[in-house]
């Protein structure tokens, strides 16, 4: 990544106290080190520390523009901060320049996260970010920039006495078959989980119970469980003009499928599929306004001959777990973190990557590094509209 010139001159440490990975969990509290080595005097107005942690979402889409409503090329864009911590480690935002002396300097930082932070996630369409961010303020050019990630860990805790997510979920529905007027006896497909709330490290079991009245073969139930990620823009950019208005856009992105065997005509059937959670973001629908994750189970009922088709949806609920800290590690990475510090260029994301520097638009992470690690996002399963197989 292309560095300032002075930059050779200067080198900023950002440390995590006794936790060299910087992943931490909603209301932790957070203490870390900055450590400046100057190998000449440097003039400044200030050293700024900056913690951020904030949401993104992004995405261009046609609309109908214009007096004659044609499909024009539109952006929609939403932000929303959590945690804005701004302080000066040397001088202020409106003192005098001063020199920082040849040597190292080190500096201590303390951030207490809320307690509804929502967790950090990188996807095509939006982010969730922490940032540790050190800025030598330097009015007459451009400041430089060093900045540090870090992972936050959202609790999303079932109370013991919520009987909705205790209680089993059953869905059904049944089809039909015409010939000319003729109307056959109904093919039943019934699917059931013992309950809807879980945590990684349980296993989802699906009941499916076909009832096949009717003289159609079945010749497969395809069951996925899937991540259902709602991404929410608060203004639309078309052209020149620029609108506040609330958009939507819902992505699907395939965990594990499962299929079953074929089912005869006027025969019954009993299968069980058994999922098992891995290390996954839990459910977020209330502590962001712009990115909200889900998860549910799509069940696919294909008949042999007939274009129609039985689909069931089971809603699930993913809470968080108390994981050892190699299993956090791995659920840190699970939301895209891994991605995000290939994209960027960093050869060892479990070790605390090196700090990087702005570049001179200011914007938070280069475009060019953020389109690769948006390439690398491409290769995951994440579908731009629900698959049906």
């Amino acid at each position: 990544m292309p560095k300032e010139k002075s930059s050779k001159r200067v080198n900023c440490d950002i440390l995590f106290d006794n936790n060299p990975n910087g992943i931490f969990k909603a209301g932790d509290a957070v203490s870390g080190s900055v450590t400046l080595t100057l190998t000449q005097l440097k003039k400044v107005r200030g050293v700024c520390l900056l913690i951020t942690g904030f949401a993104e979402t992004f995405w261009t889409s046609k609309v109908p523009h214009g007096p004659n409503n044609k499909k024009t090329k539109a952006q929609f864009k939403g932000r929303e901060d959590f945690i804005a911590q701004k302080s000066y480690l040397v001088g202020s935002e409106t003192g005098n320049p001063i020199d920082l002396p040849i040597g190292t300097s080190n500096y201590t930082f303390q951030l207490n996260i809320p307690q509804n932070v929502p967790t950090s996630m990188e996807g095509k369409y939006g982010h969730v970010r922490y940032v540790v961010k050190v800025t030598l303020e330097r009015p007459w050019k451009h400041d430089q920039n060093f900045q540090m990630p870090f992972t936050v860990l959202a609790k999303v805790e079932f109370d013991e006495g919520n009987a909705a997510l205790a209680r089993p979920i059953k869905v059904e529905d049944q089809l039909r078959f015409y010939c000319w007027i003729c109307r056959s006896a109904p093919l039943m497909v019934t699917a059931t989980i013992p309950r809807s709330g879980y945590v990684p490290g349980d296993t989802i079991k699906v009941v499916l119970a076909v009832n096949n009245l009717s003289k159609e073969d079945v010749s497969e139930i395809v069951v996925k469980f899937q991540k259902v990620i709602t991404f929410m823009s608060q203004v639309q950019v078309v052209e020149e003009t620029q609108l506040y208005a609330e958009s939507k856009m819902i992505k699907y992105e395939t965990l594990e499928i499962q299929k079953t065997l074929p089912v005869a005509r006027l025969a019954n059937e009993t299968f069980e599929k058994h999922f098992s959670l891995g290390p996954i973001t839990p459910t977020e629908d209330r502590n962001s306004k712009i990115i909200k994750i889900g998860y549910e189970l799509d069940i696919l009922v294909r008949p042999k001959l007939s274009t129609k088709k039985i689909e069931l949806v089971i809603p699930v609920v993913i809470g968080s777990a108390g994981l050892k800290t190699e299993e956090a590690i791995e659920f840190a990475r699970s939301t895209g973190i891994d991605k995000l510090a290939a994209g960027l260029e960093r050869e060892n994301p479990s070790a605390p990557p090196p700090p990087y520097y702005e570049n001179d638009t200011g914007d938070l992470y280069p475009a060019s590094s953020l389109q690769k690690a948006y390439e690398r996002e491409l290769s995951s399963e994440e579908c731009d509209e629900r698959d049906k197989y």
